[in-house]
C-alpha cells in the first residue's frame, strides 16, 4: 500500500460544522419550511407509539379475563379491540414515514441545488485547488447520507425515544423494582455507546474522504483513457486504483468492526431484561404481585424496548453517517465567492466594450514558492469596437490573461476595467452577459447540437432561426447536413460523436447565437483546416464589421488568425514584449517575426502538396 494512502492525516473539524452551530444553522436553512409537516408526522408517530403500548394493556386484559373465567364476550370484544388497534397502528404509522420521508427527499434536492450553485459561484482558482472526484462524492454520496439523516434517522430517532419512554412509563407501573433492575443493563449499554459513537464518527468521516479520493482517481482515468492505452499504462492505473481500493476497504473495515460491536449490544442488553423478567417477574407471579395478565404484558413492554434498543444501533449508524455527510456537505454550501461582487450593471448589448489594464500582475494561489508570477505588469488598451490579437509561445500567459480579462479568474483590484468601471466593482452578470467566450478546449453537453448552440435558452426559448444562422457562420451547416439527424442529433458526453474541429465551432456558433459586446476567440482554430480557417476568419470578421461593432481578442498561435485584427499583443514569459499591427510586427525581429516566417513556410509546403495532389 502506497504511503499517502496508509498514513492518514488527523482528522480536524472546523468549528462552524460542530454540532451545536451546524444543526441549527441547517435547520434554518432547510428544514424549518416544512414545520408543519413534521408537526403532523410527529402527532401519527405519538399516535403509533401509544396504540403500541395499548395494545399490551388489552393483551393483559385477555390474560387476566381467561384466568378469572370471564364471559367470552368480554375477551372477544378485547380481541376485537386489538384487532382494531393493530390495523390503526399501520395507518398512523405509514402516514408518520410519508411525513417525514418526502421533506428528507427534497432537502436532498435543495442541498444537491445549493452545492451546484456555491460551485459554479468559485473561480477557476478555487476549482485548480479541488479534487472533482471528492465534489461528485459530496453531491451524491453525501446529499444521500443527508436525506437519510432527516428523513429515516429522525423518525427513528423520535420513534426510539417514544417507544423507550412509553415502554419504561408502563413497565415501571407494573412493577418498579424489577424496572429499577432492568435499568442496570440498559445504562451499561448507553455508557458504552456513548464511548464507541466518538471514534465511530471520525472513522465515517475517514471513510467518506477517502471514497472522494477513489472517485477522484477513477473519473482521472476515465478522461485520460486515450493517455492511459496509448502508453501502455494500464497496469499501473489499476495498481494506483488497488492501492486506493485497499486503504479505503481497510477504513471500511474499521467501522464495520465498530459496528459489530456496538450495534448488537443493545439487542444483548434486551435480552438481559427478559431474563430479569423471567427471574424477578416470575417470582413476583408466584407470590401473586403480579398477575398472569401483567407478566404477559412486561414481556410485551420489554419486547418494545428491545426493539427500541436495536434499532437505537442502526440509528447510531445513520446518524453519525449522516452527519459527517452533513458537514462534507456544509463546507461546500456556505462558501462564498471568491470573485467580486460588484453592483455596478454594464450594458449586455450594443457598441464594443471599452476594456483597460493597468499594471496587471497576476499569480496563481497554488503556485509553488519561487514560481513566476503567470502575468506581469501588462498595460494595454482596448477602445469600443476595435479587435486585439494576442499571440505568444506555449506557457507565457495567452489562457491566464483571457481568464483574467473575462473575470473567470478575479483580477487584482484597480487592474482591469470595462467601460471605466473597476471590474471587482460591476455586477457579475451583466458582465458575463456582455462577454462571449470561447475557450480553447471545446466542452459540449449531451444533448443535441441544437441545444448545445442556444445553451443560454430553455428548449421552449430557442430561436431555430437563430441557431441556423449561427450554425452557417460558424461554417458548420455543411457538417450538420451530414449527420443522421441533423440539429437534433445528440452530440454525446463532451461532443464525442463530433471531430475536434467540429467540436470548436460549434462552440463559436454558441457565441454567434448568445451575442456579445466583447467577443474572446481562445485559440478556437487549431483543430481546423487552412481552408476553414479562412471562412471562419471572414464570418468573424463580418460580425465585426456590423452596425453595432462588438470588440474583440482574438488569442491565437496562428498568424494568419491575428493578421486582420485591428492590433496584436505579443507575450512572452507572461510580459508584453512587443505590439503593434500584423504589417508592423512582421517586419520587426522577435518571437511574432520567426513564427510569421516558419508558418508561412509551412503554408506554401501545404499548398504545394495539394497542388501536387
Amino acid at each position: 500500500m502506497s504511503s499517502d494512502a496508509a498514513t492518514a492525516a488527523p482528522i480536524t473539524v472546523d468549528p462552524e460544522l460542530e454540532p451545536g452551530k451546524l444543526i441549527p444553522a441547517f435547520l434554518r436553512r432547510y428544514a424549518r419550511r416544512y414545520a408543519v409537516v413534521y408537526a403532523f408526522g410527529l402527532a401519527f408517530l405519538v399516535a403509533t407509539n401509544w396504540l403500541t403500548v395499548t395494545i399490551p394493556s388489552l393483551i393483559k386484559d385477555v390474560f387476566d379475563a381467561l384466568a378469572a373465567g370471564s364471559d367470552p364476550g368480554v375477551i372477544r370484544t378485547t380481541c376485537a379491540l386489538i384487532a382494531s388497534a393493530a390495523v390503526a397502528v399501520i395507518i398512523v404509522r405509514t402516514l408518520s414515514r410519508v411525513l417525514f420521508f418526502n421533506p428528507g427527499r427534497t432537502i436532498e434536492y435543495r442541498v444537491r441545488n445549493d452545492m451546484l450553485e456555491r460551485i459554479l459561484s468559485m473561480s477557476q482558482t478555487w476549482l485548480r485547488g479541488r479534487q472533482t472526484g471528492d465534489l461528485v462524492s459530496r453531491a451524491v454520496n453525501d446529499a444521500t447520507f443527508v436525506r437519510a439523516l432527516v428523513g429515516f434517522a429522525v423518525l427513528q430517532l423520535l420513534n426510539v425515544l417514544l417507544a423507550s419512554s412509553l415502554a419504561l412509563w408502563k413497565m415501571a407501573v407494573t412493577d418498579a423494582w424489577l424496572t429499577i433492575y432492568c435499568m442496570i443493563p440498559l445504562g451499561i449499554s448507553f455508557f458504552v455507546l456513548r464511548r464507541g459513537t466518538r471514534r465511530l464518527f471520525f472513522s465515517y468521516r475517514e471513510s467518506q474522504e477517502e471514497l472522494g479520493k477513489v472517485s477522484e482517481h477513477i473519473l482521472e482515468t476515465y478522461n485520460g483513457v486515450a493517455a492511459i492505452q496509448g502508453m501502455a499504462a494500464e497496469e499501473a492505473f489499476l495498481r494506483r486504483f488497488d492501492e486506493r481500493n485497499d486503504h479505503y476497504t481497510h477504513l471500511n473495515l474499521k467501522v464495520t468492526v465498530l459496528r459489530v460491536f456496538i450495534l448488537p449490544l443493545a439487542s444483548s442488553m434486551g435480552h438481559v431484561c427478559v431474563f430479569l423478567l423471567l427471574l424477578i417477574g416470575g417470582q413476583h407471579a408466584i407470590e401473586g404481585s403480579l398477575t398472569i395478565g401483567d407478566v404477559a404484558a412486561y414481556a410485551s413492554y420489554t419486547g418494545i424496548l428491545v426493539a427500541g434498543l436495536a434499532m437505537s444501533g442502526w440509528l447510531l449508524n445513520s446518524v453519525q453517517r449522516g452527519f459527517v455527510a452533513l458537514q462534507r456537505c456544509w463546507d461546500v454550501i456556505r462558501l462564498e465567492t471568491d470573485r467580486p461582487e460588484g453592483t455596478t450593471k454594464i450594458a449586455t448589448d450594443g457598441r464594443g466594450i471599452a476594456l483597460r489594464i493597468n499594471g496587471l500582475t497576476f499569480g496563481y494561489p497554488d503556485a509553488e514558492a519561487g514560481e513566476r508570477d503567470a502575468l506581469t505588469g501588462i498595460d494595454l488598451d482596448l477602445s469600443p469596437g476595435e479587435s486585439m490579437g494576442v499571440y505568444g509561445e506555449v506557457g507565457s500567459g495567452k489562457t491566464t490573461l483571457v481568464q483574467v480579462l473575462t473575470g473567470l479568474l478575479p483580477p487584482p483590484a484597480g487592474t482591469v476595467f470595462v467601460d471605466g468601471h473597476d471590474v471587482a466593482a460591476i455586477d457579475e452578470d451583466t458582465l458575463r452577459g456582455a462577454i462571449a467566450v470561447v475557450p480553447q478546449s471545446a466542452f459540449l453537453f449531451s444533448r443535441t447540437l441544437r441545444r448545445n448552440v442556444a445553451l443560454v435558452d430553455g428548449e421552449a426559448e430557442i430561436d431555430d432561426e437563430r441557431v441556423s444562422a449561427a450554425v452557417a457562420k460558424a461554417c458548420l451547416e455543411h457538417d450538420v447536413t451530414r449527420l443522421e439527424n441533423g440539429l437534433e442529433t445528440v452530440v454525446g458526453e463532451r461532443g464525442l460523436t463530433l471531430s475536434g474541429g467540429q467540436r470548436q465551432r460549434a462552440q463559436l456558433a454558441r457565441a454567434f447565437y448568445r451575442g456579445y459586446r466583447l467577443l474572446v476567440l481562445d485559440d478556437v482554430l487549431s483543430a481546423v483546416d487552412h481552408g476553414t480557417e479562412e471562412k471562419l476568419l471572414e464570418a468573424i470578421s463580418g460580425e465585426l464589421r456590423n452596425a453595432d461593432r462588438p470588440s474583440s481578442i482574438i488569442v491565437s498561435s496562428r498568424i494568419s488568425a491575428l493578421a486582420a485584427c485591428d492590433k496584436t499583443v505579443v507575450l512572452d514569459a507572461g510580459r508584453v514584449v512587443d505590439v503593434g499591427t500584423h504589417a508592423a510586427l512582421i517586419d520587426r525581429p522577435g518571437p511574432y517575426q520567426r513564427a510569421h516566417l516558419a508558418q508561412l513556410d509551412t503554408d506554401e509546403r501545404e499548398q504545394d502538396i495539394r497542388h501536387a495532389g
